[in-house]
């Protein structure tokens, strides 16, 4: 496969977690937390798409992309919704020229933060509390 794709991609990281939920319209028990991650792009080929993959549990193979979730996106950057407060997720990308699937990036890992009533604003007024890490 395109070794080389996956060498390029191993740049992973998270750059952000933001806690955006819990509030008014955010429903009961509504907090959710987005991550956002980039990566280096591949140069090499004109046609990639990229397919991040994440879970509550490490794929614990390398290179292998055995995860729960993904989403894809054509440019080496995505934000992940939906994620679950106060847990840990591991992270992973591969690469897509249109014919073939690279192998996944190194995997890295992140807790997202707690939700929104479970830390006080440092400025809290009126009972409001925080809702970014």
């Amino acid at each position: 496969m395109y070794r080389f794709l996956s060498l390029l991609i191993l740049g992973l990281f998270v750059l952000s977690l933001t806690d955006c939920g819990g509030g008014e319209g955010g429903g009961e028990g509504g907090s959710t937390v987005t991550a956002s991650l980039t990566w280096d792009p591949v140069k090499h080929l004109t046609a990639v798409s990229y397919t991040v993959h994440f879970a509550k549990q490490s794929s614990i193979e390398g290179g292998a992309c055995h995860y729960e979730n993904s989403l894809d996106v054509t440019e080496p950057f995505a934000t992940v919704t939906g994620l679950e407060p106060d847990t840990l997720y591991y992270f992973a990308v591969s690469a897509y020229d249109g014919r073939r699937r690279s192998f996944c990036s190194n995997e890295v890992s992140k807790v997202t933060p707690a939700t929104d009533h479970q830390k006080p604003c440092k400025h809290d007024s009126g009972g409001k509390k925080c809702n970014s890490a």
